[in-house]
């Protein structure tokens, strides 16, 4: 429970800075082409992020749904969801993994 969160703060940290700061988020001496290369699939990773998270809430509610209405358990919709997260996990590392490593200057 508390992972998901954490995730979710930083999803929401990363957003912002990317929509806010544009290509200054990554240091002073790195190329501009380079920089705007590394911000396009920065934004892909954040997109690819919040799309997952959409699709593994509703797979999480269409399957608590569906077990509420007819008792009966409905493994698609649990796949969806558990995939969905699992997705959003593993972009929100990519994404990290951009962040950090492109704001440390090369000597």
């Amino acid at each position: 429970m508390y992972a998901e969160v954490i995730l979710i703060g930083i999803w929401i940290y990363l957003v912002r800075i990317v929509r806010k700061k544009k290509t200054k988020i990554f240091h002073d001496q790195m190329e501009p082409k380079l920089a705007e290369k590394r911000l396009k699939i920065l934004k892909t990773f954040l997109l690819v992020a919040g799309i997952s998270l959409v699709v593994g809430a509703v797979g999480t509610i269409g399957h608590n749904a569906i077990y509420g209405l007819t008792g009966v358990e409905e493994p698609v919709f649990f796949t969806i969801g558990v995939s969905g997260l699992i997705a959003f996990s593993i972009a929100i590392a990519g994404s990290l993994v951009i962040f950090l490593k492109e704001r440390q200057k090369t000597t």
